[in-house]
């Protein structure tokens, strides 16, 4: 009996991207699976080969394959994948294969045997996108941009994915670790307090598991950083992509898409050691729950404790996130998820430049604040989802998710002033005694998605609503705005407690709510057409004055993409996107100044090469934030004008254009390469800063290249990373004098090495160092006051075991 695929947990699927042949079959192919349990190895095999295989689904589990190298026959392939398992797969005449035990010896008669129950799947048919366990850079499928489960080809934006296995090679634990290796993002740090996240001149927005997360993943936004063992992948759509999202920025958004349960057991434990007594240990199991694998669990818990190069300061996390599966019926699939995370440590934001804004000559160690300062975040995510698969192969999927971030800073403080390298003197402390900050949101999305006949040909569509809500409260109290210091005698340990003082409070809240439709029209068999649009309401609310800080509703947003065929393997697009983001100044007529729009354009060209292993890129683009608030000059300022004081017109614009070049996947046998290079330009187009440069702390060339080669016939994978970007530098005023000034940090490569070698199918050591030349710079200009350095030279070891 056959069924149509439910999802991609399957053992036995199979990607049929052409009828299987005895022709296809005897095709050699090269292959690098590693070893695993069966099922997982099974399922990436078939996806690559697009051979057919049938067969129960209880007999891979509990058993591990060995993994496939080198070059076969996809026949050959299977039998070495099969090799020590006790099955064996057997072909019929149209080239199909069933899985079934191996006779006990040569001269066993199986005439008797009893006859499997034909499950036929196919693995591409949903295209699920997990890259656990498949050994490779290069992505199978995204719906970050569209909902539409299309691969980065049939995407027509720029779009990035950093797979498990690259995330694993590099030793990468936080969504900092993964970013950095994004061709085109800026990971704009601060200190250890966080970083935001910039792509294309401006921001990005985040994603879970492709709902928007209303809390973020900014500092900004007050939450943690989040641990990349719960991921699988971390991708990333470049430009505006205000189709699923509402508000935001146009950078781009980021989609954190985490660890699923798996079909057969598996478990790994992880223990790491790096430089400045760095130590993590991490356990992952996964395994159907009953017998029948109808429910399934998954958990993975970090402890991991680190001191940074800065004096003093220190981060200890413990995480664990749980997440389950269960098939309530043939069709519907219920899914439950808890995150939980604590970080406790002591922060710094950076370090300062002298008053002219030149390098003060300070060691990067330095620490500027209060060795008594502590910070504890608590950070929880709960998510419930329901599937249900309908008639026609199409879906119905709702998800609901609630996280809450509860943050407590004690002793903080940071340095500002002008600081004289002669004398020491000229900066001063800012120091608060305590702060408490608590962001609770929920955020929901229900769509459909599937396919339908119009014409005489065969096209999809997904339509949804989603929407959530965020409210932030916030008490500080004991404020020292300017206690005088002295560099050369500073001490962190030597500053009294801080007196109290009146609280001050916040309390805000933020709703968004939008339904949007988007169709991929099958224009012909080489150009398909993908239209959308998104209806948004916004609103955010002062909930301690009563008064709304802006309202939008009914704001559109379009999507269209055009995508041809050159050939099987090579297509070029053209693309429109766009978002909105609402202001807070307002007009001569008393209302707030229209949203701004980031409109992002871009062209290009998209490959899958080399039996799809390698995914390439080139794009083109243009993005148009148009809008922005500027003072209205017809209006003097005066407190009796409807706006409150001083007006403001929406219309300023920027403009920011560039190129996108990349590629990622395997170029030959066991050789992964993530490689990319972005040229962007951003400028003022209009007002009194026409042609003058927007965001030069962004630089204007940045490249990335990241590699890993296993040697044949031995145990080592040996590999390296390069990230480079040109100069970067910031002009600001000062905040006490007013006067201008500009600081700078030179253009920058940085090199990093990785050795890994496997002790035995079970466990392999890896070995790696960043910044292999120490290299000392500023990982962010963030102003004069506090500009963090970028960390050290650093040394990681790391043991995996599988059991």
């Amino acid at each position: 009996m056959s069924h149509r695929p439910t999802h991609s947990r399957s053992a036995t699927a199979s990607a049929q991207a052409m009828p299987p042949t005895q022709a296809s079959a005897a095709q050699q192919r090269s292959y690098n699976i590693p070893a695993g349990p069966l099922n997982t190895v099974l399922t990436h095999f078939l996806a690559e080969s697009g051979l057919l295989l049938s067969g129960s689904t209880t007999l891979a589990q509990g058993k591990t394959s060995p993994g496939v190298q080198g070059s076969h026959t996809p026949a050959a392939a299977l039998a070495a994948l099969l090799a020590g398992t006790g099955l064996t797969a057997t072909p019929d005449a149209q080239g199909r294969y069933a899985l079934q035990p191996a006779a006990p010896a040569p001269t066993a008669n199986t005439s008797g045997a009893a006859t499997l129950k034909e499950v036929t799947v196919t693995a591409g048919a949903e295209r699920s996108g997990t890259t656990e366990g498949t050994g490779s850079y290069a992505a199978s499928s995204t719906n970050t941009a569209t909902k539409l489960h299309l691969t980065p080809r049939e995407t027509p934006q720029t779009v990035t994915v950093v797979t498990s296995q690259q995330m694993q090679d590099f030793g990468m634990t936080s969504v900092d670790d993964a970013l950095q290796a994004v061709n085109g993002a800026f990971v704009a740090a601060q200190g250890n307090n966080g970083a935001q996240y910039f792509s294309r001149g401006f921001e990005m927005q985040s994603q879970y598991d492709g709902v928007p997360n209303p809390g973020g993943i900014s500092n900004n936004n007050r939450n943690p950083q989040i641990d990349n063992a719960f991921l699988d992948r971390v991708e990333t759509v470049q430009g505006a992509a205000g189709l699923l999202t509402g508000a935001g920025q146009p950078g781009g958004t980021i989609n954190l898409v985490r660890k699923r349960p798996t079909e057969a057991f598996q478990a790994s434990a992880e223990m790491q050691l790096a430089s400045r007594d760095g130590r993590r240990i991490v356990g992952d199991i996964s395994a159907p729950l009953t017998e029948s694998g109808r429910i399934r669990g998954r958990v993975v818990a970090v402890a991991d404790n680190s001191k940074s190069f800065v004096d003093y300061v220190y981060r200890n996390r413990r995480a664990i996130y749980a997440v389950a599966e269960a098939d309530l019926t043939a069709t519907t699939t219920l899914e439950a998820s808890v995150q939980y995370q604590r970080d406790t440590g002591r922060n710094h934001l950076g370090a300062p430049f002298a008053a002219d804004g030149s390098e003060p000559g300070i060691r990067r160690s330095f620490f500027w604040g209060d060795a008594g300062q502590r910070t504890v975040k608590d950070y929880t995510l709960t998510t419930l989802g329901l599937t249900q698969r309908l008639a026609g192969d199409w879906q119905a999927k709702a998800t609901f998710s609630h996280n809450r971030t509860d943050s407590d800073i004690s002793r903080y403080s940071y340095a500002r002033g002008e600081l004289d390298v002669t004398t020491g003197d000229g900066l001063v402390l800012g120091r608060q005694r305590s702060l408490t900050q608590d962001l609770s949101a929920n955020a929901a999305d229900v769509y459909v998605s599937g396919p339908f006949q119009w014409f005489g040909r065969k096209h999809e569509a997904a339509f949804g609503l989603n929407g959530s809500t965020m409210r932030h409260t916030y008490t500080g109290a004991g404020y020292i705005p300017r206690l005088p210091i002295n560099v050369n005698t500073f001490a962190p340990s030597a500053l009294d407690d801080i007196p109290g003082a009146t609280p001050y409070f916040g309390d805000t809240k933020t709703t968004q709510l939008g339904a949007y439709g988007v169709a991929r029209w099958s224009v012909t068999d080489a150009l398909k057409l993908i239209t959308g649009v998104r209806v948004s309401n916004y609103k955010d609310e002062d909930l301690l004055t009563k008064r709304t800080s802006s309202e939008e509703n009914g704001v559109i947003s379009p999507y269209a993409g055009l995508i041809y065929d050159l050939n099987a393997q090579v297509s070029v697009y053209a693309s429109y996107s766009n978002i909105f983001t609402p202001q807070t100044q307002k007009t001569t007529a008393g209302g707030t100044v229209k949203p701004v729009v980031g409109a992002n354009y871009e062209a290009g060209i998209k490959g899958e090469l080399l039996d799809k292993r390698l995914n390439v890129s080139a794009a083109a683009f243009r993005l148009e934030q148009t809008n922005l608030a500027r003072r209205d000059e017809s209006i003097v300022p005066d407190p009796a004008n409807a706006c409150g004081g001083t007006c403001y017109i929406a219309a300023d614009k920027v403009v920011s254009q560039g190129i996108d070049l990349g590629a990622s996947g395997e170029i030959a046998t066991g050789w992964n390469v993530a490689a990319g290079y972005t040229y962007m330009d951003s400028q003022y187009a209009s007002g009194a800063r026409n042609g003058e440069r927007y965001g030069p702390q962004l630089p204007r060339h940045s490249l990335r290249l990241s590699t890993a080669y296993k040697l044949p016939n031995t145990g080592w994978t040996l590999g390296g990373n390069v990230s480079a970007r040109s100069r970067i530098y910031r002009n600001d005023t000062s905040w006490d004098t007013g006067a201008p000034y500009t600081v700078r940090s030179g253009g920058l490569v940085l090199v990093g090495l990785m050795a890994r070698y496997e002790i035995n199918p079970k466990a392999e050591l890896m070995l790696a160092v960043s910044n292999l030349f120490d290299r000392t710079y500023r990982a962010n200009l963030e102003n004069k006051y506090y500009s963090p350095f970028g960390e050290p030279r650093k040394l990681t070891t790391n043991l995996r075991y599988r059991f």
